[in-house]
């Protein structure tokens, strides 16, 4: 294995990652705030170290295998929420506090273990959105800052950056390519959400919200999320919440004009419909219940969109609403959002693929002797793609029960531990009960906090990134 490379990627990413830190440190010094010398020694401390690392192993052979791209992979992830966690450790936070707010953050969750989020220096609460804009771009962008050099290992990074189910879904024959048309996509859409939200924000608030809101990521600057602004924000952020979590492939399509693909997009068409019937069964039940009917179609709108794209932002305490609705909001945390975004989720691609599979095996029952394959797209799904895809499904169902029994253990009741399991699992950021919109994570033990974090980056790597480095084989010599 040549760890020498993989200590000099590492490296690299993290130098970058200290001139991240950096920035924080400038919108500090223009409020005056408490947080700049914490923020300015996180940002020496990543810079340092990544230096050191990059430049005792600048020589190294670049020789790799798909192991080192594995690694890499996953470890960035742990890094750079280390790193990440610093200004907090620095401003008085735990240790287990910090990591699980960076993870949070990096992995684009959302959950928090803050009660007071108003009570934090700008400085601290512009890292914790651009931990979340970072995160939600993701390796990909790094890939074309200091990666050229990849060939197998580049690979492996976007099939793990990316669903797994839509891997295929490439712009461009060359890698390197694909990641520069989703940077694109994806700044553009940020700086097209902050032009939106300025007519009812300030430019902080606009920025670290945008930040937040493309990258599905779910942090915001007041207690309330978005509660606390105006229903113009609220409608805003529904748009821009969908459009983080439709396939970046849609918007390649769009920009070549070629919109059939769009609109004849099986995973696009689902993922709208899904939105629109869960909205409809919340928003009748709140009217039945005596809502208004503007507030009735904003919230269950905003709601189920904020859920199903793993964004996990509110407009209102859905735990207020009756048990039947938190129902359905788990359900659909589960599904999360389209294959190739940044939303988190089992993905919708697997899902509509899993119902396809039904008719098909029944039909194979009638006809033993028939040759059916599962269709998506006008592509064939053949056994081996179905098998993958069913395995990963149980793969999420197994981890998501284990992490509802360790959160038990650490005291949780039922409900708040399924629901913390799928918001950490899933990516989707808050839950049920005490895990809910009004409440946060800051009750866990240690070792809660410690397994969320874990959940977390099993859920933003696609699960086997992250546990196949758990295997033995794929430690030993080869």
């Amino acid at each position: 294995m040549n760890v020498r490379f993989i200590q000099y990627v590492l490296g690299a990413l993290l130098f970058i990652e200290g001139g991240l830190l950096a920035i924080p440190v400038v919108v500090s010094l223009i409020y005056g705030e408490r947080d700049m010398l914490p923020v300015l020694c996180s940002s020496a401390i990543a810079f340092a170290t990544g230096g050191a690392f990059w430049y005792f192993n600048r020589n190294c052979s670049k020789e790799i295998d798909k192991r080192e791209g594995f690694i890499i992979v996953s470890f960035v992830w742990i890094v750079y929420a280390f790193f990440g966690a610093l200004p907090f450790v620095f401003s008085g936070f735990s240790f287990s506090d910090a990591f699980f707010e960076a993870m949070s953050g990096f992995t684009t969750t959302g959950s928090t273990i803050l009660a007071d989020i108003e009570a934090l220096p700008h400085g601290l609460l512009f890292w914790r959105a651009l931990m979340q804009f970072t995160g939600g771009i993701g390796i990909l962008v790094l890939c074309i800052a200091v990666l050229p050099i990849f060939g197998m290992g580049n690979m492996m990074i976007y099939q793990a950056e990316t669903s797994g189910a839509a891997v295929g879904a490439r712009f461009s024959p060359r890698i390197k390519d694909t990641a520069r048309h989703i940077f694109h996509i994806y700044l553009i859409l940020t700086v097209v959400c902050i032009l939106f939200y300025l007519p009812d924000m300030d430019v902080f608030d606009a920025v670290t919200h945008a930040f937040s809101t493309t990258a599905t990521g779910g942090f915001s600057t007041r207690n309330e999320s978005m509660g606390a602004f105006s229903p113009y924000s609220q409608y805003v952020t529904i748009v821009f919440m969908l459009l983080g979590s439709f396939s970046f492939v849609l918007f390649f399509h769009i920009w070549k004009r070629d919109f059939k693909k769009v609109t004849s997009d099986n995973e696009f068409r689902f993922y709208l419909l899904l939105i629109f019937i869960a909205a409809a069964f919340i928003c009748a039940a709140l009217l039945f219940n005596g809502g208004g009917v503007e507030p009735s179609v904003r919230e269950s709108l905003f709601t189920v969109t904020s859920i199903v794209s793993t964004t996990g932002y509110a407009a209102c305490d859905y735990m207020q609403w009756r048990p039947p609705l938190w129902l359905v909001l788990f359900l659909i945390a589960f599904i999360g959002g389209c294959a190739g975004s940044t939303a988190g989720g089992l993905k919708m691609v697997r899902f509509l693929l899993l119902l396809r599979m039904m008719p098909v095996q029944i039909k194979k029952m009638i006809h033993p002797n028939a040759i059916i394959h599962v269709k998506l797209n006008g592509q064939t799904y053949p056994g081996d793609k179905m098998f993958r895809t069913l395995s990963f499904f149980m793969t999420f169902l197994c981890i998501y029960t284990a992490g509802v029994f360790v959160l038990m253990m650490c005291g949780l009741n039922f409900t708040s531990a399924a629901g913390a399991s799928i918001a950490c699992l899933g990516n989707t950021g808050p839950g049920l009960d005490a895990v809910g919109p009004a409440g946060n994570f800051s009750m866990l033990p240690a070792a809660g906090k410690w397994t969320c974090s874990f959940l977390m980056l099993l859920g933003r790597l696609e699960l086997y990134s992250v546990l196949i480095l758990l295997s033995p084989a794929f430690w030993k010599r080869q």
